[in-house]
């Protein structure tokens, strides 16, 4: 570990990866398997290349089992890549194979570095794409990540931008953790590049990034997203799932009079304690079963999905569960409007065939779509907060466009239901149409923007160009959009069966 030069390297390969600081691409003819990191001109007119030295010099001046764990948990950077003299980048290892994970998106099916974002969302989702996780993975997998950052802490690493978007796990055999971006960690309390915090995970007010204490604030808001399926909520509730010590630590670390947070080694302690309660957690219906021996739950969490289902019994759930299930399935053939109208005055026929009455039967097809709906937003957050990092450009923007033609076909049928016979009717299909037309503006701008962001580089002027303005101001109007359409579903929905909803759902 050292210094190469860019020409020894070989020709680039494919281009993996891309954000604000730069470029990774492969490098075929590295042994071991290797990528080199292309700093951007505006990273490299930041960088302090004595501290990325010291980073890559880490390694070599600890024990060799430390040296082991380190590059084992980690995408280090190996050697400095100059060109002309000067440093242009660094090489770092390929991360594993079984660090990236096969999801099923809009798109296609994918197969993309297993980023723990993935798992921050409701079982619906996880069904939905096809990732299996119960309660006992969640523990080994915080385990292991409390593990490493105590590693990390005790050899003069603090990570700083501790989000699920550095880190990656792996569920095969034991559930282990792996770090990325680790140029930009703080090797006692210096810097090779400015950091950053991740929105929706930065420090409490008043704390400081980059420190030991900033860390472990962070890991537990990981802790308390990974249990409650959810990207940003900060309640601890969900861990009292995992057992009375992780809920307590969870409770003191993220008080907001906390002087101090629990060290490392109580949370780990606490994750590797044999839980009390041994019931099964529920997986995806795509996933084995879960093995006999485990452990805590109490009733899954509820996504959307659950929420509007939970009050439906007998035939109304079954008949809202084909009102869920065809217009998700027909979401990946039908694009045209008239043919998702024929559809919906197919199931207008045979319900009202079956004797429903006609205000019941409009509120149920309202429910459905509502559902049918909802899973796209947690794609466009975490592919609008990629574009907003300058990471995974080109997979974000093809989720955007994605998310567009998804909202496109919510749209339609939105403006197909028949809602003469519900009180308010009217005011409920135009502010959800409403809702749905500027969520797809919105969808299209950011899809524009990332094209932008991956053609011309995140340069300020990019970074905060039109599009992404543009973006902004239609989400802005599509959350107004639904904020009104709930204040009246929450009138007429309860009077049907259905629960309330929250204008985040839709």
């Amino acid at each position: 570990m050292g210094s190469v030069t860019l020409g020894s390297l070989g020709p680039l390969g494919e281009e993996l990866g891309s954000g604000g600081q730069g470029t990774v691409y492969a490098l075929p003819r590295s042994q071991p398997p290797l990528v080199y990191k292309a700093y951007s001109a505006d990273a490299l007119a930041e960088l302090d290349t004595a501290v990325l030295h010291d980073l890559i010099a880490l390694p070599g001046k600890l024990s060799g089992a430390d040296r082991q764990r380190l590059t084992a948990a980690a995408a280090w950077p190996r050697d400095a890549v100059t060109d002309g003299g000067r440093v242009a980048g660094f090489t770092m290892a390929l991360v594993p194979k079984r660090f990236h994970t096969s999801i099923r998106l809009m798109s296609g099916p994918q197969r993309r570095l297993g980023q723990t974002q993935l798992l921050l969302n409701p079982p619906d989702y996880l069904d939905r794409v096809g990732i299996a996780i119960d309660d006992k993975l969640r523990l080994e997998l915080l385990a292991d990540v409390a593990a490493t950052i105590r590693l990390f802490h005790r050899i003069g690493l603090t990570v700083g931008d501790l989000s699920p978007n550095n880190l990656l796990y792996s569920a095969t055999g034991t559930p282990r953790c792996h770090f990325i971006d680790c140029d930009a960690m703080r090797l006692h309390g210096r810097t090779a590049l400015p950091q950053v915090e991740t929105t929706d995970w930065e420090v409490r007010a008043g704390g400081a990034s980059g420190t030991k204490d900033g860390d472990i604030y962070k890991f537990a808001l990981f802790c308390v997203r990974l249990f409650a399926g959810d990207q940003s909520t900060t309640e601890p509730d969900a861990l009292r799932r995992a057992g009375p010590g992780v809920h307590s630590l969870s409770v003191r670390a993220l008080s907001a009079n906390a002087r101090k947070p629990p060290g490392l080694r109580e949370w780990e302690e606490q994750l590797r304690a044999k839980p009390p309660v041994t019931v099964a957690v529920p997986r995806p219906r795509s996933a084995p079963a879960p093995a006999p021996a485990f452990v805590p739950p109490v009733p899954r969490q509820p996504g959307v999905l659950t929420r509007f289902g939970r009050r439906l019994t007998g035939f109304r759930r079954r008949t809202v569960a084909w009102l869920v299930v065809l217009p998700l399935a027909l979401g990946y053939t039908v694009t045209h409007t008239d043919e998702i109208q024929a559809w919906m005055h197919t199931v207008s026929d045979a319900v009202g065939e079956l004797g429903r009455s006609r205000p019941q039967e409009q509120a149920d097809r309202i429910a459905a779509l509502l559902v049918s709906s909802a899973p796209v937003r947690t794609e466009v957050k975490n592919a609008v907060g990629n574009l907003a990092k300058c990471k995974r450009l080109k997979t974000s923007a093809a989720d955007l466009a994605a998310a567009s033609s998804s909202r496109q076909r919510s749209l339609a049928a939105a403006k197909a239901l028949e809602v003469t016979a519900l009180v308010d009717g009217d005011v409920l299909k135009t502010w959800l149409a409403a809702a749905f037309q500027h969520s797809k503006a919105a969808d299209d701008a950011y899809h524009r923007w990332g094209l932008k962001l991956a053609d011309k580089g995140c340069r300020k002027s990019v970074r905060n160009g039109p599009d992404r303005r543009k973006g902004d101001k239609e989400s802005a109007a599509s959350t107004k959009a639904k904020q009104q359409f709930v204040k009246v579903w929450d009138r007429v929905g309860p009077g049907y069966g259905h629960p309330k909803v929250a204008y985040q759902d839709i």
